[in-house]
């Protein structure tokens, strides 16, 4: 790859942020408020909710690979990937209106356009975020400035996460008190076109420095065999899935837990929603320091095992006094704060180990690969959300659940999350990428190396530590 070395500014890195801010208007709101929206306002069952979330996201599997290919191909004057912000920001604004619409439909109509209008959000999602995920690899390789790069962009990334989230539900009501399915649909129009002035801030503040070292025709079955050889990013999958998973189970309920758990109305769970923002803040911002002091992959074990043990401590914790619950609400989000940053380092590690290794560099289609990954966990998550809801009795739009649906909100909320943030623990066990490492890798891409296979075995082996 050719690269320009100067640092990048803190300009550049906070619009680069402002980006993914965006993004998760979008993405915190499919997590924390989509199922809640589904089935206790648009009224559907939890089951086609759950079954609508996973079957959805099965068009991903076609859709991201492609864009990503595209995203890798696209030659312009800005570059491969900021193009793309300027082109998909009003049609992603768009789709947060009609996926929070609530047509006058008979059921089977509703369920129509709620797979339609998801379907929508989805392309438009997929059309700006891989080429925005992309950016950040194109913007610089050096391991710290992209752990510096990617902890803004986690800071920064929650006030989106805020709107989409904590916002949403206070300002549906203020702004339609007597109905809050237009205030939702209002709200989120007014999210979607702040998130589109986002999307034009990260592009004209932005610049890729990083190209490919030749560029080849567009080949999406090449480019994916060049993918799977790349072993780490393998490894990074299962953490990728297992985590998301993890982190969309607890977010999703979370507004169940604290309506049906602990017995708390709209003004506490906006509190809960806000803590999600702010902690998350804190954790991104001390990534950094942490990166420094620890290296990330042990960092992001310790990280998932707190994670794990800490969300089993709601199943003990006293339900009639919100706040120490509350308490450990925020420990939680601060933990994922941190783990979402090496989260995104390691995985741009990982494309330039991949270019390394195969002397091909395809940062659209990486992306694409574990935004896909990361979206499948998403609508795992989901699925599993909406089926585990069903299977303890859980009815749409009934604001008094049984004994049964409220014991399985607990459930949910707690052992479920804890095993796949033990599995996320357990896969980045086996990630090779060290700080030591990479310095090597990106040293021999300055320079035009590659590394044969014997080589990758050598210096990837245990004895290179």
């Amino acid at each position: 790859m050719s690269v320009l070395t100067e640092k990048v500014t803190n300009k550049e890195k906070m619009g680069f942020g402002l980006g993914d801010a965006a993004s998760h208007i979008v993405f915190d709101s499919s997590v924390a408020i989509l199922a809640y929206f589904y089935t206790n306002i648009y009224g559907l069952p939890p089951a086609v909710m759950g079954t609508l979330f996973l079957v959805v996201r099965v068009l991903d599997a076609i859709t991201d690979p492609i864009m990503g290919a595209i995203a890798d191909q696209t030659k312009s004057r800005w570059g491969r990937f900021r193009p793309w912000l300027l082109i998909i920001c009003v049609p992603f604004a768009v789709s947060c209106v009609l996926v929070y619409s609530t047509p006058d439909f008979d059921q089977t109509g509703k369920i129509v356009y709620a797979v339609l209008a998801y379907i929508f959000m989805t392309l438009m999602y997929t059309a700006i975020n891989i080429p925005y995920c992309s950016l950040g690899a194109a913007i610089t390789s050096d391991p710290q400035e992209s752990l510096s790069l990617q902890s803004w962009r986690f800071a920064i990334a929650p006030i989106g996460g805020a709107m989409g989230t904590a916002l949403i539900l206070p300002l549906a009501d203020f702004i339609s008190p007597a109905d809050r399915a237009a205030g939702m649909q209002w709200a989120m129009g007014i999210f979607g076109v702040i998130g589109c002035i986002m999307f034009l801030v990260c592009f004209f503040t932005t610049r890729e420095r990083i190209t490919p070292v030749k560029e080849e025709n567009m080949n999406i079955a090449r480019d994916v065999k060049v993918l799977l050889k790349n072993d780490q990013w393998r490894i990074l999958s299962v953490y990728n899935l297992a985590m998301l998973c993890g982190v969309v189970v607890r977010g999703s309920l979370l507004v169940y837990f604290v309506q049906y758990i602990l017995n708390q109305g709209s003004g506490i769970i906006s509190i809960f929603m806000l803590a999600t923002t702010i902690a998350a803040v804190f954790g991104s911002l001390f990534a950094k320091y942490l990166g420094g002091w620890m290296c990330k992959i042990r960092a992001s074990i310790w990280i998932n095992v707190l994670s794990a043990l800490a969300g089993l401590l709601f199943l003990v914790l006293p339900t009639h006094y919100w706040i120490p619950a509350f308490l450990v609400h925020i420990f939680l989000n601060i933990l994922q704060g941190i783990n979402a940053p090496l989260q995104w380092s390691m995985i741009t590690d990982a494309n330039n180990y991949g270019e390394w290794k195969t002397q091909r560099r395809i940062t659209g289609m990486n992306v694409a690969a574990n935004i896909f990954i990361i979206k499948l966990g998403v609508a795992i998550g989901g699925a599993l959300t909406g089926w585990g809801l069903a299977a303890f009795g859980y009815q749409a739009g009934v604001e008094q659940q049984s004994a049964e649906a409220v014991r399985g909100v607990l459930i949910l909320f707690t052992v479920l999350p804890a095993i796949f943030y033990l599995i996320t623990a357990i896969s980045i066990r086996y990630y090779k990428l060290t700080e030591e490492r990479m310095n090597i890798v990106v040293s021999d891409l300055r320079e035009g190396k590659f590394q044969s296979e014997s080589e990758v075995i050598g210096v990837m082996s245990p004895k290179a530590s």
